[in-house]
């Protein structure tokens, strides 16, 4: 949303004046800077001068342009801040022959801007890593907060701290933390100030499947034949042993109870499931081809049936 224009520094008046002080402003500056007088360098402060007066001379005009800019700072301030929306607004001088259509645009429908506006809460996205859903974590978040102007409470054009708008907007700086378990998408309200989404990253070795872990697990072609022992990196802490049962194929999945994520708000973990995919060690030496050929031999099958895609 733009500012909108200052019609009485245009007009080179205080913003308590009364209508004959506007009018004979208004007279002098258009004398001054009419295209008759000032040429082609004086036609937009020309068009300023008119379109401000035809604002402040009208006394419903005026009073809706008043709690206009009264209103501004506020709405402004809610919009900003890391990540929050912002919002524009063209401004024009038909538009203040129709104020109500432009209250409803900005405010979601005509307010008396004397009565405060229920609160418009920014959202702001965080972006956490699958390590820290696991043991939960803590950001930093800043968001505008809104409050009245203590030195002039709206009644001075030219304070300096609010500009005669009424309504400052200060930062306020929360740590705000994140519990394990949290879903990707959730939204953290922070009080009332704002809302902070969740973005989960993805992750090189993991899947996430509610609580559970998914991932692949590669397993050597003699260890799934005979059975044995590998050792696996979990999401978080040492690495640990997995067995590895006989005869395990390709495409089986080994589930590790309670090595998944936390489950929000309990003290349940989900699962780690494990897909098995077989491979080869490498590189191989001759006694290995002998080994696999006469284990070709002693085997009829050789497969060949098709199947879809996983």
């Amino acid at each position: 949303m733009a500012a909108p224009k200052d019609y009485y520094k245009i007009l080179e008046v205080d913003d308590k004046a009364d209508a004959a002080a506007i009018k004979k402003s208004y007279h002098r500056l258009a004398r001054q800077y009419h295209p008759d007088v000032s040429g082609k360098a004086g036609e937009d402060k020309f068009k300023d001068i008119n379109e401000a007066y035809e604002v402040l001379s009208d006394a419903k005009k005026r009073a809706e342009y008043d709690r206009l800019r009264r209103g501004y700072a506020e709405h402004q301030s809610r919009r900003q801040g890391p990540g929050f929306e912002r919002v524009s607004y063209d401004w024009s001088p038909e538009d203040f022959g129709g104020f109500g259509t432009i209250f409803e645009d900005l405010f979601s429908g005509n307010r008396d801007f004397g009565r405060p506006e229920p609160r418009t809460v920014p959202e702001d996205t965080v972006r956490i890593t699958l390590e820290q859903v696991a043991q939960g974590t803590t950001v930093n978040l800043t968001v505008n907060d809104v409050r009245e102007c203590v030195v002039c409470h709206g009644r001075d054009s030219s304070c300096p701290r609010c500009g005669g708008l009424g309504q400052v907007a200060e930062p306020r700086r929360f740590d705000v933390t994140v519990p394990p378990g949290v879903e990707d998408g959730a939204v953290l309200k922070v009080g009332e100030y704002a809302r902070l989404r969740v973005e989960v990253a993805p992750h090189p070795r993991f899947q996430r499947q509610g609580d559970n872990l998914v991932g692949r697990l590669m397993v050597a072609v003699p260890v799934a034949a005979a059975g044995g022992e590998v050792a696996i990196q979990p999401l978080l802490g040492e690495s640990v042993t997995v067995k590895i049962p006989k005869h395990t194929n390709h495409g089986k999945v080994l589930r590790l109870k309670g090595m998944g994520l936390p489950h929000r708000g309990a003290k349940v973990k989900g699962d780690m499931m494990l897909e098995v995919e077989l491979r080869f060690p490498e590189p191989f030496s001759s006694e290995d081809d002998t080994l696999y050929s006469q284990l070709k031999n002693h085997h009829e099958e050789a497969g060949g049936e098709i199947h879809a895609p996983r």
